[in-house]
């Protein structure tokens, strides 16, 4: 059965929740892959309302983190030197196809300062000014090799995007404020069984985990036929 609301031209509203991580590489790249499949997807019936939220992909315990190791030391660490070189080698390859810089290596640092941030520019400014601080956060992170932790930056970030003035900012990461939603966000994540990031949720019935091809989600925001749902159901079954 067709939609009435799409068939009489009335745009309808897409809902889609991200859930990631701004020290994965995955996410930076499928950051842009959405963007690129929302943007392709322009000339259509429907409006998106793209919705960040965090994940915690570091352990509480993994205190050599705290040290702030380079993106290649932590992936040695976990991996072994051969299989770190080989995800280095994918995540590099596949960042180049997108059509992003991605710099040789980086710095993982606990970002959950700039996720309290993110959930503060949604709060604010909606989705535009929450892509728009995910998009230097990122940038900062895979792109430009900064501390995406360092509190001078993000005060400077959420100055920059207009989401509070310099002293604001100070203010803000100094307190405890949308910690909670944070908090809350992540262990709805973890409760829902979601194991890797980037997990999205488009219009509260499709999961997809991983980084997609820019197709698939364009196919899950058109009116949906049965091949098309088998389809879905198979990407929803992947594993980043």
């Amino acid at each position: 059965m067709s939609d009435p609301a799409l068939s009489q031209g009335v745009q309808r509203v897409l809902k889609i929740i991200v859930i990631s991580d701004y020290i994965c590489t995955f996410c930076y790249i499928g950051n842009k892959v959405l963007y690129d499949a929302i943007e392709a997807c322009r000339d259509l019936p429907v409006r998106f309302d793209v919705e960040f939220r965090p994940f915690a992909l570091l352990c509480a315990t993994s205190t050599h983190v705290d040290k702030k190791p380079s993106r290649k030391e932590y992936l040695i660490h976990k991996f072994g030197q051969h299989h770190a070189e080989a995800k280095l080698k994918v995540a590099h390859e596949m960042a180049q196809k997108a059509g992003l810089e991605m710099a040789e290596d980086g710095i993982i640092c606990r970002p959950n300062l700039a996720h309290r941030l993110a959930v503060k520019a949604y709060q604010v400014g909606g989705q535009d000014v929450q892509r728009e601080f995910n998009n230097i956060v990122f940038n900062a992170a895979f792109a430009e090799r900064k501390d995406i932790s360092d509190f001078d930056f993000l005060v400077e970030t959420a100055a920059q995007i207009g989401l509070m003035n310099r002293e604001k900012a100070s203010e803000f990461l100094r307190s405890t404020e949308c910690q909670d939603c944070v908090d809350k966000m992540i262990d709805a994540a973890k409760a829902n069984q979601v194991n890797g990031v980037p997990f999205i949720i488009i219009d509260g019935k499709w999961a997809l985990n991983g980084v997609q091809p820019k197709e698939c989600y364009i196919q899950a925001s058109l009116p949906l036929k049965p091949p098309l749902v088998y389809l879905l159901s198979r990407f929803s079954q992947r594993q980043s």
